[in-house]
């Protein structure tokens, strides 16, 4: 596993950037390669399990911080609950008896109170969708190895942009049009044999 530095290192290699004066400053590559965190997380986020405990009567619980998706919701566990497209404020729900969940923000709702099997210590359980870690310059970044390529590819087709924006910008006839397309038909190749080979890796949350 690479960390911020190490992936700089790369991603600088592979933009044939090593000379004595360089064209992408640290700074710049290392916000680049930030934001390809951000990117690789909406294509294949980390998946997670929050418990929460149920007291009698509650129908509202907080997501863990910084969720993109929640996926799933059993109370108690083991019980999958319907998703309802909206959710009520009502104190007696939207959904008779039968028990639901709907989403509003950063909270999950219950259709109905809580009773009975459905309260007590962790007995609500969110699967969840989550970023992964932002890339640090020395701790190891906790996403998938074989996956680090990708954030490098990515980072290398924003880094291309914007030296054509620079060039743009100047007046100046593009430099890197073909490095640009040529990336991003490298990437697009990778993303598919990415997605034929699609895995997963599972993050217990306690919140």
């Amino acid at each position: 596993m690479s960390n911020r530095t190490q992936l700089r290192a790369r991603l600088r290699e592979e933009l044939g950037d090593t000379g004595a004066v360089m064209m992408w400053s640290d700074t710049h590559l290392d916000e680049l390669l930030v934001e390809s965190v951000g990117w690789y997380s909406r294509l294949w986020p980390m998946q997670g399990t929050a418990y929460r405990d149920v007291a009698v009567g509650q129908r509202t619980f907080e997501a863990p911080p910084g969720v993109i998706g929640i996926t799933q919701v059993e109370c108690p566990p083991g019980r999958v609950l319907p998703q309802e497209a909206g959710w009520s404020s009502g104190g007696v729900g939207s959904s008779g008896t039968r028990q639901s969940w709907s989403e509003w923000g950063p909270q999950v709702y219950l259709g109905n109170p809580a009773r009975g099997d459905e309260a007590g210590t962790g007995k609500l359980i969110l699967r969840v969708l989550l970023p992964w870690d932002r890339l640090d310059p020395v701790e190891s970044w906790n996403g998938p190895e074989g996956d680090e390529g990708l954030l490098v590819l990515w980072a290398a087709i924003e880094a291309w942009a914007w030296l054509d924006g620079q060039d743009q910008k100047r007046g100046r006839p593009m430099r890197s049009g073909s490095q640009t397309a040529r990336y991003s038909e490298q990437l697009e190749r990778e993303i598919d044999a990415r997605k034929r080979a699609a895995r997963s890796r599972m993050l217990e949350v306690s919140c």
